[in-house]
């Protein structure tokens, strides 16, 4: 069996070759101003920690620290036998998302004995409205325990560059602004809720409060387009899931309300206008959607909230290729359980309080665990949201706790 020490090694001359190359791109593609002058006299070992909003936010990341980051990152990512090697060469630590990794906490220790740099981000998961999402608990655990250096890594206008539900990019600018958030010394005389506190506000951002006070374009082609895989509930007829995006616009299909999605990432409507941005049609979203599930008809579980057909099924574990099953279905979402209704064969069910480790892959595959078994369902009509399932099982679990929506 290989040692943590073998299995985490990067390539220095790849990781050159990605910095000189991609991340010369990136930069000139992007307009990426690096301000990482604070931090240029912190020695390794550290930890590098950042909002995350895109799929580029690693390469980014890295721009500005002069040594090679070793990053946790999905093992979605190492399922893919070609992608796995790209990502040994950089270091890639693979981690579980939303669930306890013994491994990825034994690399990270290795990696630090060696005088490595360590890049995580404490959200777990991309955010789609363009602010912060909950920081996990376990990452001031962690900074607790390793006792040194912890940089911050803040992105100004990487989401509006590439909105979470967008499949292109956008032109426009981005600011990679670098700190020392806490030292050794600091973390010794703070509890673990101490640390927690300041990585939530280390690494605070909401986008468009920032555009709001700069108002940079970000250009590009069919801007609105797939916006219909984050929103889901029309503000004037309140009809779920009949919002189509098309170039720049933004149209229920039931009731014609239509807007535009402009370069500044707000909208222009000939219609009433009932938000200034997805942000705040989320956030309406949000407490619709709330107030909606929150009645008799939806909590005794005999109403599905959503419903979609022809998904795929494939099971695994945490690592290695998936299985694939032969049959698509139909999907359920209720109060109590999530369902599969394969063509042919047996109803699948699981209980809601029961599953772990839910997320979304690439904005088509949502994920869970059962029983110690991944389950991925894959969607394959491209205008199908996924995000709706996660947002509805997070719903659920603030009103059985009594929790506000918003």
């Amino acid at each position: 069996m290989k040692s943590e020490q073998n299995r985490y090694h990067y390539s220095k001359w790849f990781n050159r070759f990605l910095k000189f190359t991609f991340g010369v791109y990136l930069k000139k593609r992007f307009n990426v101003n690096i301000y990482n002058g604070k931090i240029l006299n912190v020695k390794p070992p550290y930890l590098v920690i950042g909002n995350h909003v895109g799929v580029w936010d690693p390469f980014l990341m890295s721009m500005g620290i002069p040594e090679p980051v070793y990053f946790v990152i999905s093992d979605h990512y190492f399922r893919n036998f070609w992608l796995r090697q790209v990502l040994k060469l950089v270091g890639g630590i693979p981690k579980s998302k939303m669930l306890a990794d013994s491994g990825t906490i034994r690399a990270i220790f290795s990696i630090i004995k060696r005088n490595g740099v360590i890049g995580l981000y404490p959200e777990g998961a991309r955010n789609w409205d363009l602010k912060n999402v909950p920081v996990i608990y376990s990452t001031a655990k962690l900074i607790k325990s390793l006792k040194i250096p912890v940089i911050s890594a803040v992105m100004q206008g990487a989401g509006l560059t590439r909105p979470r539900w967008a499949r292109s990019s956008r032109t426009g600018l981005i600011n990679l602004n670098y700190d020392v958030l806490m030292q050794p010394e600091e973390i010794k005389n703070m509890d673990v809720d101490d640390i927690y506190r300041k990585v939530t506000e280390g690494i605070r951002l909401n986008e468009y409060e920032w555009q709001k006070k700069n108002m940079i374009p970000f250009r590009g082609k069919n801007l609105a387009e797939y916006l219909d895989l984050f929103l889901v509930v029309c503000p004037r007829c309140e009809s779920l899931c009949s919002l189509y995006s098309h170039g720049d616009f933004f149209t229920c299909t039931k009731c014609n309300y239509t807007v535009r999605y402009n370069e500044y990432g707000f909208f222009t409507t000939e219609n009433e206008k009932l938000f200034d941005s997805p942000q705040t049609w989320s956030e309406w979203q949000n407490d619709y959607l709330y107030r909606l599930f929150s009645n008799d008809e939806y909590k005794t579980g005999k109403v599905p909230m959503f419903s979609d057909t022809d998904a795929k099924l494939f099971t695994g574990k945490r690592r290695g290729k998936l299985r694939k099953y032969k049959w698509r279905g139909k999907v359920e979402l209720y109060f109590d359980r999530f369902e599969f209704i394969p063509e042919k064969g047996n109803r699948y069910s699981f209980p809601l309080d029961e599953i772990s480790g839910m997320n979304i892959q690439n904005n088509n595959k949502f994920e869970f665990y059962y029983d110690n078994t991944l389950y991925r369902f894959k969607f394959t009509t491209q205008h199908k949201s996924v995000y709706k399932y996660e947002l509805a099982i997070n719903i659920i679990n603030k009103i059985k706790s009594g929790v506000p929506a918003n």
